[in-house]
């Protein structure tokens, strides 16, 4: 049962994570997405070690812990990808959409995770 939380952490970081990539598209600093990432994960360890804590608190740390992993995993993508300066200052209209429908998404899975538990 221990990957149901892996498995929601990873797709929330993953969603999380494409969100702010997709937002510093336009500008050069691509760091900020894997930054954000990881900055969101430590802050839910650190909530649920000292607000939730207990048992309960563990589940939450778990779904930290894949948010920090996917933060580690984009730093390591963006390592070795080429920045297409062509393109990089403007947005397409999949990046659009997808603006819209990572949001929409995002509040799904907690709504899911929340309905399940």
């Amino acid at each position: 049962m221990i990957f149901v939380p892996i498995g929601i952490g990873l797709i929330l970081g993953f969603l999380l994570f494409s969100f702010v990539y997709i937002l510093t598209k336009r500008s050069e600093k691509r760091y900020i997405a894997p930054v954000i990432t990881a900055l969101a994960g430590i802050f839910i360890i650190v909530a649920s070690i000292l607000l939730i804590g207990g048992f309960e608190g563990m589940g939450f740390g778990i779904i930290g812990i894949g948010f920090v992993v996917i933060a580690i995993a984009g730093l390591f993508i963006f390592l070795f990808k080429p920045v297409n300066q062509f393109s990089a200052y403007q947005l397409s209209v999949k990046d659009k959409r997808n603006l819209m429908g990572i949001p929409v998404v995002f509040v799904l899975v907690v709504a899911f995770t929340i309905f399940i538990s």
